[in-house]
């Protein structure tokens, strides 16, 4: 078996509530409502399961109801759970509000993730994420657990991706070494916490920046310059995980060698 994609980070219950209507602060708004399984990086991992990878998700489950229906879904598309976390803790939760178009209004969310996963877990786990042939976190995690992650994969010299997740969670990074760093994905807003700019943030070793500008594309840039890539013109139905599923696909093709969106 090829050596495993190791995601690490949220794996939580995704609730969505689409308004019919452009949602009205401060009152009650009549919407859809869907639940499915969510976090960044179980949705990642989610993706490249279903593309054929060999993938192992490092995550909390809770052993309540919603942890159990969460970790079938994982189990059901082959993720391996072998390196998870299970326990009494309740399994995290993300609450969004969409407008009628799908596009988010706003989201909530609780993942407890930062009490569950540590350092010291991650120690033990170290003989595992050795074997991985790409490492890809997310920034649910607490800063101790990212620096850690950084300096393993930088002394191991294994490719490190990562998805900032939001404004909040991509400040985590903005003291941090990220020297060698194959991915990160922000949007406009993240960058302005990571660094303040494309350049800065190539000057701290980042090896390729994803920028992600929603309905108008995004653009990769590296050292060698910079692609961008538009957006097809779609009907969305929700933009929730859109990001994570794209993601997938780029660490998906760089494991073929097709090196998607990079200048040359």
């Amino acid at each position: 078996m090829s050596k495993p994609v190791i995601c690490i980070g949220a794996a939580i219950i995704d609730d969505s509530f689409q308004c019919l209507d452009k949602p009205v602060a401060g009152t009650s708004n009549p919407a859809k409502h869907f639940r499915s399984a969510g976090g960044v990086a179980r949705n990642i991992a989610h993706n490249l399961a279903q593309l054929g990878n060999n993938v192992e998700l490092i995550s909390h489950f809770g052993n309540d109801e919603d942890g159990k229906w969460l970790a079938g879904q994982c189990s059901s598309v082959g993720i391996g759970l072998t390196h998870s976390l299970f326990n009494n803790t309740s399994t995290g939760r993300f609450t969004a509000i969409l407008f009628p178009s799908g596009d988010l209004n706003i989201g909530v969310s609780d993942t407890g993730l930062e009490d569950e996963l540590t350092v010291s877990l991650l120690k033990e786990k170290a003989s595992v994420l050795e074997t991985a042939s790409l490492i890809l976190f997310d920034c649910n995690l607490n800063v101790d657990c990212i620096s850690w992650l950084l300096s393993f994969c930088k002394s191991k010299h294994i490719p490190c991706v990562i998805e900032p997740v939001s404004v909040a969670k991509a400040s985590r990074l903005s003291n941090l070494n990220l020297n060698n760093v194959l991915l990160i994905t922000p949007n406009m807003d993240e960058l302005t916490v990571l660094s303040g700019n494309i350049e800065s943030l190539l000057n701290k070793g980042v090896q390729n920046i994803w920028m992600r500008k929603g309905k108008d594309g995004s653009e990769v840039f590296s050292r060698n310059g910079s692609v961008s890539l538009s957006a097809p013109n779609v009907n969305v139905a929700d933009t929730t995980g859109a990001g994570d599923a794209a993601l997938a696909g780029w660490i998906h093709a760089w494991l073929k060698n097709k090196k998607i969106g990079r200048a040359h």
